[in-house]
């Protein structure tokens, strides 16, 4: 059975492009080498501040 997980942030005042250079760099990397599945990843579609991504364990 997988477990999903949504995670929603909301990062601060002009740091989302360094945000997403880190997710994509260092932290998405890492998680799909502990064997997650990375379904989604993205900005906020409206409000610029939000980042979401969703996970399978």
């Amino acid at each position: 059975m997988a477990f999903w997980e949504l995670r929603q942030y909301e990062i601060r005042p002009g740091k989302m492009d360094e945000w997403l250079e880190f997710m994509q760099d260092v932290i998405i990397p890492f998680q799909v080498k502990q064997g997650m599945v990375i379904a989604g990843s993205f900005r906020g579609e409206e409000d610029d501040s939000v980042y979401v991504w969703i996970r399978r364990f």
